[in-house]
């Protein structure tokens, strides 16, 4: 990685400072770097248990962006597509004259130093994807590497760099970072209208893009592609490698069948290659979508030569990322969990995985991402919520616009109460949610705290006051 660097800006490059080093992508590149080799330092607004985690290796990460922050002898910044140039530590790197490289960039030089890359695209489901593949492949002692969007317990973080065989990394197609690491094997687990910040012409640019990921895939390299979708079925067309599809319909290459789930919603299932029974599958993490998950990575590890029994015992021990309806507590019957999804498929599907658990109501929080996201798909998120039974909404968190769209949370609150008749309330501070909940709470109710920032502090503040409330 030093030499691909040091070729790149043709000077030597031993100090990085990250701009923004707290992100899940960020934060394991730049522990990738320090096992590489390289000084780090870095900046975020805020601590985090990424931050922990990087200052617990030595890493000094300044809280706040400030001018002062990067130090004169720095031979590179790594920054993320959420930096902008009037960032202080962006302006002072351009003083300075110090070579600059946006994340992607950085993730793509190192995808050059693996023998096989394996990028996992798609609009939901990159993450459960990717880390059921690095898990599958570190069960068969294929000692991958990584670097994922969220935590596993076998990794003990999101980014590990050992053999140079396996290198499984989540291809995001935001501002087409996807199209920067040199990749083998390809996934596309789904193709949504989302980033419209960025893909401002809507599914046409996107599929365009997502085309274009598929491309970078060499003759003998291997192309998964969800087949129920017809925009994923458009760009995988003319490709030069190998395509294999999978879904629900048993036209595709791949599908389940038998789909049976338990009493807390985690699915048991058969896999069927062809029409050729391949095996019985079951997971330890709920919903249909992570059936559709488990297949893709099924076929990668087929590909791989993986023996089926490897990948039936590596599928049953995992126990998903970090944040994918993850369970947090349980008090007095009241069970919390709290997911990612910040988008309106992702929030349906892992409500209706929520609805497989058996419960008696249903207490969706969540906090919308980005005043874009949440302007242009208004009426989808609406519908998102139909089968919640109660909806407290968090105010929008946006880190990288302004509320140009003049969109509030209290807009979709009104929306959801007269098209669903659902009592819905918005409110702004954490405490205050955790406060109503507890006032509002009956036994063997489900919470579930959605969103991709902040609020999943109101899943651990809620169980830790539900026990207080229960002890005292």
């Amino acid at each position: 990685m030093k030499s691909q660097l040091e070729k790149k800006f043709n000077r030597p490059i031993n100090k990085l400072f990250f701009i923004g080093i707290g992100g899940s992508s960020m934060s394991g590149l730049a522990s990738m770097s320090l096992s590489q080799g390289f000084s780090i330092e870095g900046s975020d607004m805020i601590t985090s248990s990424y931050v922990e985690k990087l200052e617990s290796l030595g890493i000094k990460v300044h809280i706040g962006h400030n001018y002062e922050n990067i130090p004169a002898d720095t031979d590179c910044v790594v920054y993320s597509a959420a930096i902008h140039e009037d960032n202080p530590d962006m302006i002072k790197a351009t003083d300075l004259n110090i070579p600059k490289i946006e994340r992607s960039n950085f993730l793509g030089l190192f995808s050059h130093i693996f023998n096989k890359t394996i990028a996992i695209s798609g609009t939901h489901g990159k993450t459960t994807t990717s880390s059921m593949i690095a898990c599958m492949l570190q069960y068969a002692e294929l000692r991958p590497s990584l670097s994922i969007g969220g935590k596993l317990d076998e990794f003990g973080g999101n980014a590990i760099i050992d053999s140079k065989e396996y290198f499984v990394v989540e291809a995001c197609e935001y501002v087409d970072s996807f199209l920067t690491t040199s990749h083998s094997i390809g996934v596309i687990t789904n193709i949504e209208e989302d980033h419209l910040d960025y893909f401002k012409n809507g599914l046409p640019q996107i599929k365009e893009s997502f085309h274009k990921f598929g491309s970078i895939l060499p003759a003998d390299g291997l192309m998964i592609a969800y087949g129920d979708s017809q925009d994923v079925l458009d760009v995988v067309k003319g490709l030069r490698c190998p395509v294999v599809t999978y879904g629900l319909n048993p036209r595709n290459d791949w599908h389940p069948e038998n789909i049976q789930y338990d009493k807390v919603g985690k699915p048991n299932f058969d896999v069927y290659k062809g029409k050729s029974f391949y095996g019985h599958y079951e997971l330890m993490i709920p919903g249909e979508h992570n059936v559709l998950d488990a297949l893709a990575a099924i076929i990668c590890g087929d590909f791989l030569v993986i023996p089926v029994e490897t990948s039936i015992a590596a599928m049953a021990r995992f126990h998903g990322a970090k944040r994918r309806f993850e369970f947090r507590g349980e008090v007095n019957g009241i069970n919390v969990f709290e997911d990612y999804a910040h988008h309106p498929t992702e929030l349906k599907v892992v409500i209706d995985a929520a609805l497989n658990y058996v419960h008696n109501k249903l207490w969706v929080v969540f906090q919308p991402h980005t005043y874009s996201r949440t302007y242009s798909f208004f009426d989808d998120f609406v519908d998102a919520f139909a089968k919640a039974d109660y909806v407290i909404l968090n105010d929008i968190y946006s880190d990288r616009e302004g509320n140009d769209w003049n969109i509030h949370s209290e807009d979709l609150q009104k929306a959801i109460e007269e098209k669903y008749h659902i009592p819905t309330v918005t409110i702004s501070d954490f405490k205050d949610i955790v406060d109503y909940l507890t006032s509002h709470l009956c036994e063997n109710d489900l919470v579930l705290v959605a969103g991709s920032q902040t609020i999943n502090h109101v899943a651990f503040d809620l169980v830790d006051k539900l026990k207080e409330m229960h002890n005292s």
